[in-house]
């Protein structure tokens, strides 16, 4: 599908190019053959690369995928020169691109964004960027709530919902180490071919996609350090755990000792057949559990 919008300049956005498509940019643009190809299908990097008086960029911003629960990368190719702009999508319907063709339909977007294609491709990068902001969000109400899980006892259900947090957020910190790196080359690129007063525009997107980067970092430092506290309590589970049992182990290994003992097959056992033989052998048995019980009392191990 290709829209076309017309003010003092042109934007043509196109969803899922198809060969149509490109012959018409072939027919009414002097782009680059290799660029026309490229177009045709999703590229697995992104890229900045100029060509004569326009910059052609290949972008993908995180986008969460509810049904994965993790963030996937979205693509958005750009040509961008004086007084056009396209962008190409490849992918029919996603919510950052539907909340954006909201706000193209508003009876002001002309007057302010169809005036000059760079102001017009910093009011849609910076809005991606804003969106990505809101989407990252979610990865703080998860971590808030490992954080009531681990403090409220709940240390073994906290594992997995820290691991698909952690997962989250190395997917959107990885695919957008790649789109801040393009912005970076853009902001070196850009004043060049479009001349300086335009280098506010670019650095202005490499500001903030660094604020999203510390964003996604002090996520990371949070889960990071979170997932430190959980395993410290759990490995005070697991101590204390193995503490009671080595004090039960040492309390009773007296008397299963003697009562094993009484267990054997033997001619002669002492105390056998005298009145209230099996108290008093009972009584053998617990006497040392007793007095082993009372010094780790007193020594307060207990």
């Amino acid at each position: 599908m290709r829209q076309i919008f017309k003010g003092k300049i042109t934007w043509i956005d196109i969803t899922c190019p198809i060969q149509e498509d490109i012959e018409y940019l072939r027919k009414n643009y002097h782009f680059h053959p290799i660029i026309l190809e490229e177009l045709k299908m999703p590229s697995q990097r992104n890229k900045t690369e100029v060509y004569g008086g326009y910059i052609f960029l290949v972008t993908h911003f995180p986008c969460w995928n509810a049904v994965e629960k993790k963030s996937s990368p979205w693509e958005l190719d750009v040509i961008l020169d004086k007084n056009t702009l396209i962008t190409i999508c490849y992918e029919k319907s996603t919510a950052m691109r539907e909340e954006l063709m909201e706000k193209v339909y508003t009876k002001d977007f002309e007057k302010l964004y169809l005036i000059d294609a760079i102001k017009l491709f910093y009011f849609i990068t910076e809005y991606f960027l804003n969106f990505a902001i809101r989407q990252i969000y979610h990865i703080q109400k998860k971590i808030n709530d490992v954080e009531k899980d681990i403090f409220q006892g709940k240390a073994e259900d906290a594992i997995p919902n820290i691991s698909f947090i952690k997962r989250d957020v190395l997917n959107f910190q990885r695919i957008f180490r790649y789109l801040k790196e393009t912005l970076c080359s853009l902001s070196r690129q850009g004043p060049r071919t479009f001349g300086e007063s335009k280098r506010i525009y670019f650095d202005d997107l490499v500001g903030d996609s660094t604020k999203v980067e510390n964003l996604i970092d002090s996520f990371k430092d949070n889960i990071e350090s979170l997932e430190n506290t959980n395993n410290s309590l759990i490995e005070h589970k697991i101590n204390l755990l193995t503490r009671v049992y080595t004090i039960l182990s040492l309390i009773t290994w007296p008397a299963l000792l003697v009562v094993s003992a009484y267990q054997m097959n033997t001619r002669y056992l002492p105390f056998v057949g005298t009145p209230y033989d099996f108290w008093f052998i009972l009584f053998i048995a617990f006497i040392p559990s007793i007095l082993i019980f009372s010094y780790l009392k007193k020594r307060k191990f207990l």
